[in-house]
């Protein structure tokens, strides 16, 4: 096969079939396929005679040898790669070939190692099976042997028969810290007594089931699943595989293992998407969703802690809305629930929009700006969550272990993170979109009465005077009364949602300056204790409390919320009004005891044209625009109005505004 490459033509077949190493690859089938010169050589045979034939009858045992195993040792590692697509480095083999030119056998040692090409979709295409020739290795040149064995990308460790490391790759001894000289080690058992070993499941591996101990007792071990967890370390999966060795030699267990800890996080993550997606497509509340959808993530990826914090857009600060902690672990009591952008590590990771990894907690500059007492947390991510160019909140993950910066974890962590930034993108529009329907039919109804009612009033009166010129004068001057009060009503409606509209979509000017909440909310109490004496108003609040707004739509908005708190609360009981403010955000509150918003009732309650049962039951007049146009102009301030909870004993509403 030629590819062209920056305009050079390369013949991978010819690189294949020249490379150094002895190669032969098979089918799935196990028929031979291809094989290096280097493998031709050493094994004295030619392609014609190779090709489309199955490797064992190629290769087959020594006839005259009735304990010639080669055959079925190869037959087995195949299978095993076949079978489980893992690579198999093989114990070195005895496995003689037919001298060219001759017909008896010449006894070889192969150092075999059989590995799985695998097709984009997963297919298995083709096994590489590299056969070293060891015979003068064996024979007592192990110098060469363990150069054959640091080729390998796969750790091999042999063990005498007291369990001691006596052979060893580079592989090996990165993986386990074994002496650079490759030469015996303590016993393995008192060597990683540090170390906690389990299965994949978290179940403990007892020491006399570890691979070695099964190995020395004569057991084969094949593909176990290790993970090896020690301390403030994370942890690491280990697929291993061995055969005892029984020849009497130095060596009594051979064992090959791969690290797959990167592909296990792979399946991690894959699989945690996959639940988070699940789980946020429910109909439950945005909040208890995320909150579920943290734990889900710390939980499943192995996070010792994980916390959601929401950008206030009011007062421009993160708001910690939600955590998580594994068990027998806790967040340092003292951190902020609130920070400022470019504060603390979720602050970072707000103002860079980036993810922000940190290694040692105890030494970050920016983890010592919300704690400097970590333990026993020692790492943390952080990944904002995104909505476009907007940042909706920022995930924090925390953990007990070292971790160092990784490219898979990173990936993974700002996938999630985009996928609860749809979730709540998703929300937003389900919710804009609601209340699009539940204002086309409030229209309607307010179109049918509101407006109707009225205007057919005053028609039929002026038809009536029109069609009665003899009509006394005391007659038609009620007729006239009632006219002019109906079409005041009209007026009112009329401007009502004009203001509404042009509130809403950011027509009508606001006309901010310095203004103090206080002295507003005072004076809207005097004025509504002078129409409505069975109730009594306690304002609450410092003497100043001073934000950058429009005072006469400010007052419009504490007016509708006195109103809407006098109307539900019973004689004899007081409405509250507070007010406070920080660096960043005031704060007004008015609340009032008596009727409750009803549950099924609560998400609509600033809905264009909405009023509740309550409202229409007794009868209490209104056209649903008030709480509305008191949204509107709190949004236009860049605040939020919220309602107290149908649960909670008083009915609160909080308006949060910017104080600049």
């Amino acid at each position: 096969m030629f590819v062209a490459a920056m305009g050079i033509e390369v013949d991978f077949r010819r690189v294949f079939e020249s490379a150094p190493a002895a190669l032969l690859v098979v089918d799935p089938d196990l028929r031979i396929v291809a094989a290096s010169d280097a493998f031709l050589q050493a094994t004295g045979t030619d392609r014609a005679m190779l090709m489309g034939r199955l490797v064992f009858d190629a290769f087959p045992d020594d006839p005259a040898d009735p304990d010639a195993d080669g055959v079925a040792n190869l037959r087995a590692s195949l299978n095993r790669v076949r079978d489980n697509r893992v690579v198999d480095v093989m114990a070195i083999q005895k496995y003689p070939i037919v001298v060219p030119g001759r017909t008896d056998f010449e006894t070889r040692y192969w150092a075999p190692m059989n590995s799985p090409v695998e097709s984009p979709d997963g297919e298995l295409l083709w096994i590489v099976h590299r056969a070293e020739d060891v015979t003068a290795h064996v024979q007592g040149q192990e110098d060469t042997l363990h150069a054959v064995l640091d080729s390998l990308d796969t750790a091999v460790v042999g063990c005498d028969s007291d369990g001691r490391a006596v052979l060893s790759n580079h592989i090996a001894r990165d993986l386990f810290g074994l002496p650079l000289d490759a030469g015996p080690v303590d016993l393995w058992g008192q060597r990683f007594s540090h170390v906690a070993f389990t299965d994949p499941d978290g179940n403990a591996i007892a020491p006399d089931d570890l691979p070695v101990e099964l190995l020395l007792r004569g057991e084969p071990v094949e593909n176990m699943l290790v993970v090896a967890k020690g301390d403030r370390v994370a942890p690491r999966t280990l697929r291993v595989q061995g055969k005892p060795i029984s020849d009497g030699g130095r060596l009594a267990a051979v064992l090959a293992v791969h690290e797959i800890t990167r592909a296990q996080r792979a399946e991690q993550f894959k699989e945690c998407g996959r639940q988070v997606a699940e789980l946020l497509a429910r109909a439950d509340p945005a909040d208890s969703l995320i909150k579920a959808a943290i734990g889900l993530i710390g939980e499943r990826l192995g996070w010792s802690a994980a916390e959601f914090w929401s950008v206030d857009q009011v007062g421009r600060v993160l708001r910690r809305s939600a955590s998580w902690t594994a068990l027998e672990h806790q967040l340092p009591r003292e951190l902020p629930d609130r920070l400022g952008k470019g504060i603390g590590i979720p602050g970072r990771a707000w103002k860079s929009n980036e993810p922000v990894w940190v290694a040692d907690l105890d030494t970050d500059p920016a983890a010592a700006q919300q704690s400097r007492h970590w333990a026993p947390l020692r790492s943390a991510l952080a990944v904002s969550i995104p909505s476009g160019a907007l940042v909706l909140g920022v995930l924090v993950c925390y953990s007990e272990d070292r971790e160092a910066p990784d490219d898979m974890r990173t990936a993974a962590m700002i996938s999630l993170a985009a996928q609860l930034g749809e979730f709540l993108e998703r929300r937003r529009a389900d919710q804009f979109a609601a209340e699009l329907e539940a204002t086309r039919d409030e229209y309607i109804a307010l179109v049918g009465h509101d407006l109707r009612t009225p205007l057919t009033l005053v028609q039929s009166y002026a038809e009536m005077m029109r069609d009665d010129p003899d009509m006394s004068a005391a007659d038609r001057d009620d007729m006239l009364e009632v006219v002019h009060r109906r079409s005041g009503d009209l007026q009112v409606l009329i401007e009502k949602l004009l203001d509404v509209a042009g509130t809403r979509n950011g027509h009508i000017t606001l006309e901010p300056r310095l203004v103090n909440l206080t002295d507003l909310a005072r004076a809207a109490a005097e004025q509504a204790e002078r129409t409505s004496s069975r109730v009594t108003i306690d304002v609450n609040s410092p003497a100043r409390v001073m934000i950058n707004g429009d005072p006469g739509r400010l007052r419009n908005v504490i007016d509708e919320l006195l109103h809407n708190a006098l109307t539900w609360a019973p004689a004899d009981t007081v409405v509250g009004i507070t007010a406070h403010a920080d660096d960043h955000t005031a704060v007004l509150a008015v609340t009032n005891v008596g009727t409750r918003i009803p549950a099924d009732e609560h998400a609509r309650i600033f809905d264009l044209f909405y009023r509740t049962e309550n409202t229409l039951h007794r009868g209490i007049p209104g056209n649903g625009l008030g709480l509305t146009l008191a949204r509107a102009i709190v949004e236009q301030h860049g605040g939020t109005i919220t309602v107290s909870e149908p649960e909670e004993a008083t009915t609160t509403f909080i308006v949060r505004l910017p104080v600049t």
